[in-house]
């Protein structure tokens, strides 16, 4: 037959070898990949979906001729992440925009108040409100942006040190001292300690809490100056998020990778207490003594490995896991114009992410309680973004304006969502209408919305709907995260490692877990690093780990 229509393509094979499996083709999956095969490994990533990325999805959800940014579109850690230097991922037109008004927060009687990258523009908003929080916040971002660029910044980006050594370290220096005091404080305390006005505090609440910490839940202190400072620092990935993850998977084919999509994982082999590869839901077999997980740990080890095959201790800590305990509801639309919100400044127009539906602390407060309880009040609030301000290339059809606005929301709702969807997508453009009257229902073109429920059945491993695969709390985060026998990556079950959000740091697309895991799974497998440490962490290693 090849002599008369020449060779056939060879189909992939049923069975095949590799020097390792990457299980799920998000961001942090992906950049495992691509350092790994960097380095000379045979890798494949094996994705469930039609496309990798992950949370890195930019669809046309709004058809047709409209795309928005379904999960990540602000990315906070840009100015850290190794892999994009280390790739020189600007090669492949991944573009960053910082704006510098990044969040405004407007109230019901037309005042504003502004958060910015630039903080003497945030200290001019504050004056509105308190000289005396304007002065303090100022002096306060001088202390906690030390915190964050020095400590908690370059430690995203290196295995986690047991709790106890960690205190030790950070007592060698000041400002380490400064963190551990704020850790044991609830973010509600530190607002509350720091800021006389009610609607300061506000603001600075949302934005320091909106990725899942518990207002009122100590010991989670340290987080507050990362995301605030970091909510401070948002960038835009022009074309969209899912721009991100098509330049790490360049990466990994050019460095001689494969990327499997639309291929899920069944089941991990086993043998002899070792992981030998993956079984695919098409009957294919990938044969590997490295298997890197990014799902969820009850995906992980219970669905995938198999309680069987687990220690007791650490069949006990999956079983322990606490998920998320809220998730969100997005409405996503496309208007005849962008939103003119009615305020004191027009600069609010312009920023990168806008509050409206607040108008105190124990508004806000309240609204989380609400949530943790099933429940959505007629008081909630939310963020909106204008995103085709931003990006031109989302909308495909002149005449229209791509938005969203995003809120937290239960899993478990009182009512359920099939019943309360249209009723808090009303609520909704109802409140956005008060706070920008442009956004009247005639200048509506189309809505389409997501509730927790629809983030689960898009990415099932974000279980309840929720985005980091595990709640953060002091016993869930740091060496704690998912535990501190699999915090580093590497599991007790023999070859098996994990680079997911539910691993250490956590999840928001830090790229920490996929870094830390490639780092570990290089040096176990005696593969050459080509890549070192970025001079912040260099530092930090000399100041608290030498």
């Amino acid at each position: 037959m090849e002599e008369l229509i020449g060779k056939v393509f060879d189909e992939f094979p049923t069975e095949s070898d590799w020097d390792a499996v990457i299980i799920g083709g998000g961001p942090n999956g992906l950049m495992t990949a691509a350092y790994l095969a960097s380095a000379g490994a045979k890798v494949v990533v094996v994705e469930r979906r039609y496309e990798i990325g992950g949370g890195l999805a930019t669809e046309e959800i709004l058809f047709p001729c409209y795309y928005s940014n379904m999960h990540a579109i602000y990315h906070m850690m840009v100015d850290y992440m190794p892999v994009i230097q280390d790739f020189n991922l600007d090669r492949h037109a991944l573009v960053w925009i910082k704006p510098n008004l990044q969040t405004a927060m407007v109230f019901d009687d037309g005042n504003s108040l502004l958060l910015t990258r630039m903080v003497e523009d945030t200290v001019d908003s504050i004056h509105k409100f308190s000289h005396k929080d304007a002065v303090a916040f100022g002096k306060l971002m001088r202390t906690w942006r030390r915190m964050v660029s020095e400590i908690v910044g370059p430690a995203t980006y290196l295995p986690p040190t047991p709790s106890l050594d960690w205190i030790v370290a950070l007592q060698r220096t000041e400002i380490g001292r400064e963190l551990l005091e704020l850790n044991e404080l609830s973010p509600l305390q530190i607002m509350t300690d720091h800021f006389e006005n009610d609607r300061v505090r506000a603001l600075l609440l949302y934005v320091a809490c909106m990725w899942g910490l518990d207002p009122n839940e100590s010991g989670i202190g340290l987080f507050v100056p990362l995301l605030l400072e970091r909510g401070m620092n948002k960038s835009y990935c022009y074309g969209g998020s899912h721009k991100f993850a098509g330049a790490l998977a360049r990466e990994i084919v050019r460095n001689g990778g494969v990327i499997l999509e639309a291929s899920e994982v069944t089941k991990v082999n086993m043998q002899n207490g070792n992981v030998a590869g993956v079984e695919l839901m098409e009957g294919r077999t990938l044969n590997s003594k490295v298997v890197i997980s990014s799902l969820d740990p009850h995906t992980t080890f219970f669905d995938l490995v198999g309680r069987e095959n687990l220690p007791i201790t650490l069949k006990e800590t999956v079983e322990n896991w606490k998920y998320d305990k809220w998730s969100y509801y997005t409405l996503h639309l496309v208007a005849k114009e962008q939103p003119k919100y009615q305020c004191d400044d027009p600069w609010v127009n312009e920023s990168f992410m806008t509050i409206f539906g607040f108008d105190s602390t124990d508004q806000v407060v309240a609204h989380w309680d609400n949530v943790m309880a099933g429940k959505v009040s007629s008081d909630f609030g939310g963020h909106s973004t204008c995103e085709s301000f931003w990006d031109p290339h989302l909308v495909r059809m002149p005449g229209g304006n791509v938005s969203f606005f995003q809120m937290h929301a239960p899993y478990d709702i009182e009512g359920g969502w099939e019943k309360r969807n249209k009723e808090l997508e009303e609520a909704i453009l109802d409140k956005w209408q008060r706070a920008a009257p442009n956004m009247k229902r005639e200048n509506i073109i189309m809505t389409t919305s997501e509730t927790p429920v629809d983030i689960e059945i898009r990415f099932p491993n974000m279980r309840r709907g929720g985005i980091k695969h595990g709640d953060y709390t002091p016993m869930q985060l740091g060496y704690n995260r998912p535990n501190t026998e699999c915090s580093s990556s590497k599991t007790p079950v023999g070859g098996l490692y994990l680079c997911g959000a539910s691993t250490y740091p956590g999840g928001m697309v830090t790229g920490g877990p996929g870094y830390v895991a490639a780092n570990r799974v290089a040096e176990d497998m005696g593969l050459k690093k080509w890549w070192k440490p970025t001079p912040v962490m260099e530092k930090y290693i000399k100041t608290y780990m030498e």
